[in-house]
């Protein structure tokens, strides 16, 4: 994409009909070479209106890699109040998320309630194939783990879950 400086201005502009071109520009020259900014955009972005362009943007991303790129960026992020934003991302998406378990359960347990709440819905959305042993590891790591009020019935409703997961199989 040529020139993703003048979109990502628009993007940034907090003008919703900039916005609008802007998101526009990207789907139909369908290069999604900007969605690491765009990730990076929705991280910082305070702007309801920027936030749910860019959120449906990325949930139709169809590249496997964005899988990756947001669990990077959601595991390196630290307590950046945008995190909830990209998670929303990744439970919008239809794109397979279940390789980053570890990365839901640990902003699950660490974060503020948005973001937990956030991260639990992502893995109750979960639709890959998540082995045996991993779910088994994530339950018993959520069931030792303490928990803030507030946030004890996301972690229960996660155990409950990925346990009734096991008894499908």
């Amino acid at each position: 994409m040529e020139h993703k400086q003048e979109i990502l201005q628009k993007l940034k502009s907090r003008q919703q009909e900039l916005v609008d071109q802007a998101i526009e520009e990207i789907r139909a020259n369908d290069d999604f070479s900007i969605v690491p900014e765009l990730v990076e955009t929705l991280l910082h972005a305070s702007d309801a209106y920027l936030i749910a362009r860019l959120t449906t943007l990325l949930a139709d991303v169809k590249e496997t890699g964005l899988t990756t790129l947001l669990a990077e960026r959601l595991a390196s992020a630290g307590r950046e109040e945008g995190r909830a934003n990209l998670l929303r991302v990744c439970w919008e998406s239809a794109l397979d998320f279940s390789g980053h378990l570890e990365v839901f359960v640990n902003l699950l347990l660490d974060e503020d309630f948005v973001t937990a709440l956030e991260a639990s819905t992502v893995i109750e959305n979960l639709n890959g194939d998540i082995p045996a042993g991993r779910r088994e590891e994530a339950i018993r790591f959520l069931e030792s783990a303490e928990t803030r009020e507030g946030q004890a019935f996301l972690v229960e409703g996660v155990i409950r879950h990925l346990a009734g997961w096991e008894e499908e199989e």
